[in-house]
């Protein structure tokens, strides 16, 4: 949005004023007035619209921007932005009304264009104005325009109104700004609800799981009670980090403070306990529900999906149908992954192909990327190729990047090189793909393709992001990265280690050596490099923190590699403990010297 320079302020008038000024029509207009109020569907509106064009009030403002009202609280935009961009002087409320429906509408940029027109127009923005432009930017996540529009509020005197500092604070944490929402909220002379919902909102979306905890810890000393809004924030920043304590404690507070269990809620809930690794938890808040839309259903499909379990998601998805719901593109994401990752490849074909055939649905990138995991995973390397090349949309790197993992798994160098050609003509800054590779030529003992990988990584000024993982311990998440001894018992964690190891040994281990990619001597330095891989801190950590028998809980952001999950089987025995481990694709649930996946992952 260019850069508006402001009109000085219209003259004071009233919009709504009745126009008419005969006195023997008064009763005709108060009879049009009224009988547009009881209007109350479309098809009504659109046939008293049709009357109304052929009588004396058609120019009347009043009634013409109640009309434009009536259209858009009915939902038909289109008829109201036809009568709005006919009439000479808009009032400054149906100015506010047609930016906030087009903002709703998901129209964002239009409504932002509106704003911009209203001004150019020499219509003075006032406090709704604000509340209803700032939602718009905020869903471009245009930080430029949001200056320009905060600015406008700064010489409106208007934004330390507390409803648009808080949309202020939103756009700017939406847009990713998180320092600047923060800084706003700390200003504000007045914090409501809806202001603390936007900041934790805000630290939610971003990622900032403990910031958003501290945001409402200061809300409830300030005796502010939380909402629906509320908790549904503070569940997706503990499903991101994987805070079941934290999760379980929000749920319960919720359910002490009265807070409904609506639908979204619910969904919130689900996903909250499905990736903080209690499946169990998830089924039970779906089964007490009483009332499930698809997204709840949806949400606990692709539950059972991500911790293994596609029988129970495909039980799942036959009980939707049968209750009378129709399945969308999402609840098929969810099928087609719990498929992949049980490697039955004939269910996926058929539910690939259910998709378009019963329910009309055409494959997007998010589908085309399942089958080709799943069939790549399963060896079906040329298999999975030829559907890329067949695809009715373009490509992207989430499908080819499937496809490389697989040429990992399998060993397939011919196939990756042509496939990561690919990837790095749609992402060349992405680490990830010079990695994965390297992965590739290392499982093939192809050195010189290692040491080619790292070089071009160089040449690029190309880093790899640093992995890490995390557990939860008394509502608190400690985080480690590789030979992490920034911890405060670093100590007692490596000798911890060290004696798992040695008694992993014992039973049979045998480090994995293609995990470390170079061609060093077997033994020795090797195998040192694998036991500081970040998981096996955080699990290390978790034995010594943890009373005996209780289940450890692991968030990783990359792929566990093939030596740490070999070695968590071993620990497992050792330490008699179950460990749930989620990485960047699934979880593990490992128990007993065995894992849910069944080494297929």
């Amino acid at each position: 949005m260019s850069k508006v320079t402001m009109p000085p302020p219209p003259a004071n008038s009233n919009p709504f004023k009745l126009s008419t000024s005969n006195a023997s029509q008064l009763p005709k207009f108060q009879e049009f007035a009224s009988e547009l109020q009881k209007c109350l569907s479309i098809r009504h509106v659109k046939e008293f619209h049709a009357r109304f064009v052929k009588t004396n009030f058609s120019d009347d403002v009043f009634l013409v921007t109640r009309l434009a009202h009536r259209h858009l609280t009915c939902g038909n935009l289109v008829y109201a932005r036809r009568i709005f961009d006919k009439m000479k002087n808009p009032p400054i409320f149906l100015w506010n009304e047609i930016i906030k429906h087009h903002s709703r509408r998901g129209l964002h940029q239009e409504s932002l264009n509106v704003f911009r027109s209203m001004l150019e127009s020499g219509v003075h923005p006032n406090e709704f104005t604000f509340t209803f432009v700032l939602p718009a930017c905020a869903a471009v996540k245009s930080v430029s325009d949001g200056y320009m529009i905060h600015s406008l509020a700064i010489r409106r005197n208007l934004d330390s109104n507390s409803f648009v500092a808080t949309a202020l604070v939103d756009m700017y944490a939406k847009a990713g700004n998180v320092s600047c929402a923060r800084k706003l909220f700390d200003k504000m002379p007045l914090k409501v609800l809806a202001s603390y919902n936007a900041m934790i909102g805000g630290y939610a979306i971003n990622e900032q799981c403990e910031k958003a905890m501290e945001i409402f810890d200061v809300m409830l000393k300030e005796g502010v009670e939380i909402d629906a809004v509320t908790m549904v924030s503070l569940l997706q920043a503990c499903a991101y980090v994987g805070a079941l304590q934290r999760g379980r404690w929000i749920h319960q507070h919720g359910m002490r403070a009265k807070v409904p269990i609506n639908v979204y809620v619910a969904a919130a809930l689900i996903h909250m306990y499905v990736r903080c690794g209690s499946i169990v938890d998830a089924q039970k808040v779906f089964d007490e529900m009483s009332d499930r839309d698809l997204v709840c259903w949806t949400a606990i499909i692709s539950g059972f999906a991500l911790h293994g379990l596609p029988e129970m998601a495909e039980s799942m998805f036959v009980r939707m149908v049968r209750e009378g719901l129709k399945p969308d593109g999402v609840t098929f994401v969810g099928m087609l992954t719990g498929f992949s990752h049980g490697g039955m490849v004939e269910k996926g074909r058929q539910y690939f192909n259910l998709m378009s055939e019963s329910y009309g649905l055409r494959p997007g990138l998010e589908h085309y990327s399942c089958m080709v995991d799943m069939l790549g995973r399963a060896g079906k390397l040329k298999e999975a190729e030829a559907l890329v090349k067949s695809m009715t949309v373009n490509p992207d790197a989430g499908v080819w990047g499937g496809l490389l993992n697989a040429c990992r798994i399998h060993k397939n160098v011919k196939i990756a090189e042509r496939v990561v050609d690919e990837l790095l003509r749609l992402e060349p800054e992405n680490a990830g793909w010079y990695v994965s590779m390297s992965n590739v030529y290392a499982a093939a003992k192809q050195w010189d393709g290692v040491v080619r990988m790292r070089l071009m990584m160089k040449e690029r000024g190309i880093t790899k992001p640093p992995g890490w993982s995390s557990i939860e311990v008394s509502k608190r998440i400690h985080r480690f990265t590789v030979f992490d001894r920034s911890h405060p018992q670093s100590d007692a964690i490596y000798r911890t280690l060290n004696d798992l190891e040695e008694r992993m040994r014992k039973m049979g281990y045998v480090a994995e050596m293609s995990c470390v990619l170079g061609n060093f001597e077997e033994g020795g330095l090797k195998e040192d490099l694998l036991c500081g891989h970040s998981e096996r801190l955080a699990i290390a950590f978790g034995i010594l923190s943890t009373p005996s028998g209780e289940v450890l809980r692991i968030i990783k952001n990359l792929r566990v590699c093939v030596d740490c999950h070999t070695a968590t089987k071993y620990i497992t025995r050792i330490a008699e403990r179950e460990i749930i481990v989620r990485d960047a694709k699934r979880f593990h649930h490992f128990k007993d010297g065995k894992c849910s996946c069944g080494d297929y992952w």
